[in-house]
């Protein structure tokens, strides 16, 4: 069982991540660099009808020999497909931006809500300036909240705090890192503070939406070290799920045992963020799977009524090698922390490790591209993620 529905497809992602392999040549003319040699191929896109250009509905040639032999689509028109993709979907955020900015005139007051806003005076801080403005309705002078309002620190040294202890850099070590670079002395404190707060709004921002993913899951799961007063190694479980198409990390639990009841809680997660139903969940030998995915999955009219495959093996296909190496992306950030204060903050990590994993990370496994770009979530981000994330968020 292949972990993909089309290998093409990732091959396919593979060239669109690297740069000047697709060339425009016509309107509906493209030239695809070969991955294997100097060379282009030149794929093509006919409408039979106008009926069928209105509906998407294309013909597709490419004159690799995978094609010409095959007659499928090959990796070089799924490249193309998916630029023609990314382009439509990035001109219609820029169109709804420019539609909303028409209709509130790009501000809007906090408090009274109205638009009747202007800009009056600067409003100087320590790492810049701000555009102050004027309600003339109530009165209210402001600035734009861009999730940094009221913070005394620059945003970028905030959003390169993020970043770096989620790739497993210790508090300290950041402290020290934002004074040499930054010139910005930090209480040691303070870095967690900004975590937690920002974890916090990305993970409630980020439930917003629903996940396009496939139909083969994989879950597994891992220790973490909680302190627990009298015992010396005192350790909790996070429970991940997985699709294996995205690799989209679709439920992230925290646990004390694992029990039938532990194991069905990120099962249950994964119902909320999408509405597939697997057609088989990969898990190890640990008996509470056979129960908790019977209970949360199992369906008698479904061509699949149990989707549970146990491993025999961790040679044998399918395996559980992605969660795997999900596992190696968590301990890198446990092995320093070494133990959490509580099992809240345990929590919090797990769901901080969570969007961080989806939206900011990019996967090589999917050609340099996010999970959450791949599962269609629609949020563009783009320069510096955190800090985009982070805007969007708060609007």
């Amino acid at each position: 069982m292949s972990q993909f529905n089309n290998p093409r497809e990732l091959r396919g992602l593979k060239i669109l991540s690297e740069r000047d392999t697709i060339i425009q040549t016509g309107k509906n003319e493209w030239d695809v660099r070969s991955q294997s040699k100097d060379a282009y191929y030149q794929v093509t896109r006919k409408f039979q009808d106008r009926h069928a250009q209105m509906r998407g509905q294309a013909v597709w040639t490419c004159s690799c020999p995978d094609h010409q032999t095959r007659n499928v689509i090959c990796k070089h028109i799924y490249a193309v497909q998916f630029s023609l993709k990314i382009k439509v979907d990035v001109e219609t955020d820029i169109k709804a931006q420019k539609i909303q900015g028409d209709e509130i005139g790009g501000v809007i007051c906090p408090v009274c809500k109205n638009l009747n806003v202007v800009k009056r005076g600067i409003r100087t801080t320590s790492y810049g300036e701000l555009q102050r403005f004027y309600c003339k309705d109530c009165g209210h002078r402001f600035v734009v909240d861009k999730g940094f309002s009221r913070v005394k620190h620059d945003p970028k040294v905030i959003t390169l705090t993020l970043d770096l202890y989620f790739k497993g850099v210790s508090l300290r070590k950041i402290t020290d890192h934002i004074q040499q670079f930054h010139d910005r002395k930090v209480c040691p404190t303070t870095p967690m503070r900004w975590i937690k707060k920002y974890t916090a709004l990305l993970g409630k921002y980020a439930e917003k939406y629903e996940a396009d993913v496939g139909k083969i899951w994989h879950c597994d799961e891992t220790t973490v070290f909680i302190k627990r007063e009298g015992e010396k190694k005192h350790y909790q479980w996070i429970w991940n799920l997985m699709d294996a198409k995205t690799r989209y990390l679709l439920a992230c639990q925290v646990t004390e045992t694992r029990f039938v009841k532990d194991a069905r809680k990120p099962l249950n997660k994964a119902k909320e963020v999408t509405s597939v139903r697997p057609d088989a969940i990969v898990t190890d030998g640990l008996q509470a799977y056979r129960e908790a995915v019977k209970a949360e999955y199992y369906d008698m009219t479904a061509p699949i009524r149990n989707p549970h495959i146990r491993l025999k093996d961790f040679e044998t296909k399918p395996n559980n090698n992605i969660l795997e190496r999900l596992n190696g992306t968590f301990r890198e950030r446990t092995k320093v922390v070494r133990s959490f204060d509580s099992a809240i903050g345990a929590e919090a990590f797990a769901a901080g490790m969570q969007t961080y994993y989806n939206y900011i990370r990019p996967h090589q496994g999917i050609g340099g591209l996010t999970p959450a770009q791949l599962a269609n979530i629609p949020i563009n981000l783009t320069g510096n993620r955190w800090e985009t994330m982070i805007g969007l968020s708060v609007k």
